[in-house]
């Protein structure tokens, strides 16, 4: 049986993003990938900011890029828009995390392929993991094996979390300015929202995001047809996607030898769900803390308490937001074209006279929406951005 310091369930961007990590610190690492290739198959929309980049001291390569965005803009149903001017990529997703398992790879951590954690036990401060190829021992655990959650799914150590469906298109060609779409169209992604993510080479992921799973690709059939997307090519021909933790962190993010991070402890951006950012810097955190813990010889649960620290103080208040965000599906498609008449186009910086200005365009025009949450609902707006992890 192979020993390691630390082992890391799922190669997305929390496992690969803590592998580098906890190797640069010098910790024997291994990371077990249920799939034969890093990356594949996608999940998400594959988009992140520059910030998030920046934040991590990350510097993407060339491959890894699809497009550079200048920002994201926010489509009302009468296809009125608002603007945020904010850099980032959109991104070759397989290439992006093949490049983060090279970074761990190149730092000493170790990768085992077709992988998949069946069982997993803790006694006397080591971990027996079973997988479909063997089984293995290591002092610390970190779960970054996405919704599924190997970890609260084996060991019972939280409750199944709220889920929404993501599911999209890759479609060509399609033109773009160089911003994001997201789409308020409550008729057409109930409790969701819809997308149009650029890409190069005039391919651009076209997909949406509900709580309506039975009936996802249906609406987003529907979207295409009605944004005259009909006769653009299906790239790859199938929609693709999956489950996104919408109900904010996990009760138990750390225990006695373990670590969850990303979507595997509920890390996803309350209004719009983006989550690698998130991924990558709860796996940093997840890994210093477990090096900083191997180092003492305690991997108790008080010595990981420090995990929760962390992120607590940089990621947003989730409670406030999830209830933000409920503000946000209040509002009817009619209301939410009226809204975008009456708040500022360019959204980039706000100052407090023009945010008076349009809570007084908002009472003279449309007073009950205050009684609907329209404060609420623009500060879960507000939070999707980049500085608050929202993408």
């Amino acid at each position: 049986m192979e020993h390691f310091d630390i082992a890391i369930i799922g190669a997305g961007p929390a496992g690969t993003f803590a592998a580098y990590r906890a190797a640069q610190l010098g910790a024997q690492v291994c990371v077990f990938e249920e799939h034969e290739r890093i990356g594949e198959p996608v999940h998400c929309g594959e988009c992140l900011s520059e910030l998030a980049c920046k934040r991590l001291n990350l510097s993407l390569p060339d491959e890894a890029i699809s497009q550079r965005m200048k920002g994201i803009r926010l489509v009302y149903p009468d296809r009125n828009y608002s603007y945020i001017e904010e850099p980032g990529y959109t991104l070759e997703k397989e290439r992006f995390e093949q490049y983060l398992a090279k970074l761990g790879a190149e730092a000493g951590a170790t990768y085992k392929m077709r992988h998949r954690v069946a069982g997993l036990s803790y006694s006397q401060g080591t971990w027996a993991v079973s997988t479909t190829q063997g089984a293995y021992a290591a002092k610390i655990l970190i779960d970054a094996s996405g919704v599924a959650g190997a970890a609260s799914r084996l060991l019972y150590l939280n409750p199944e979390p709220k889920k929404v469906v993501g599911l999209q298109y890759e479609l060509s060609p399609i033109e773009n300015d160089g911003f994001i779409d997201f789409f308020l169209w409550q008729s057409l992604a109930p409790r969701g929202y819809l997308w149009i993510i650029p890409k190069k080479n005039s391919r651009a992921n076209v997909g949406l995001v509900t709580d309506d799973a039975p009936n996802a690709r249906r609406y987003l059939d529907r979207f295409i047809s009605q944004f005259g997307l009909s006769e653009k090519k299906k790239v790859g021909k199938m929609a693709f996607g999956g489950f996104i933790p919408a109900s904010g962190p996990l009760p138990k993010t750390f225990d006695d030898g373990i670590l969850l991070c990303g979507d595997a402890a509920g890390f996803t951006s309350p209004m719009f769900e983006g989550g690698t950012g998130l991924a990558m810097t709860s796996g940093k955190f997840a890994a210093e803390v477990a090096v900083g813990a191997l180092k003492k010889g305690d991997a108790s649960r008080a010595a990981l308490a420090k995990y929760e620290s962390l992120w607590r103080a940089e990621f947003p208040d989730y409670s406030r937001l999830l209830s933000a965000k409920k503000a946000v599906y209040n509002f009817t498609d009619a209301e939410w074209s009226r809204i975008g008449r009456l708040i500022p186009r360019n959204l980039t910086d706000v100052t407090l006279a023009e945010k008076a200005a349009v809570g007084a365009r908002v009472l003279a025009a449309a007073p009950h929406f205050f009684a609907k949450g329209f404060i609420s609902a623009m500060d879960a707006l507000g939070k999707s951005r980049a500085k608050h992890y929202g993408w």
